[in-house]
């Protein structure tokens, strides 16, 4: 099952995690981790090569396709940035689309940091 994890701090999201194979079809074949996939490469692009925001040097930056896991975690000072609300707020609610859609393969947890 994909675990996705949205981290927030004082109501707003600070940082979203997609971890492990969904298990809905074999690697390289699974539409479900596609799309995750998908939407977290497209947050990391729109954040670093969009907003122009550099996320190398965010909290927490892992990206590891043997685990898998893609995990960005911003500072709370930068989170009412109009840039990162808008493109955050698409991708977590994209995620929580696919998620309620295919709830035997993705699970979200909303974490409050």
């Amino acid at each position: 099952m994909t675990g996705i994890k949205i981290f927030y701090r004082n109501n707003l999201i600070t940082g979203i995690e997609a971890k492990n194979h969904s298990g809905y079809a074999s690697a390289g074949n699974d539409i479900i981790c596609a799309a995750v996939s998908a939407l977290m490469q497209a947050l990391l692009f729109g954040l670093n090569e969009v907003a122009g925001i550099d996320i190398k040097n965010f909290d927490e930056y892992i990206v590891n396709p043997d685990i898998p896991i893609i995990k960005v975690v911003w500072p709370e000072k930068i989170c009412n940035d109009d840039r990162i609300l808008i493109l955050v707020k698409t991708i977590a609610g994209a995620l929580k689309i696919i998620a309620s859609e295919n709830s035997g393969y993705i699970k979200i947890t909303e974490v409050n940091l």
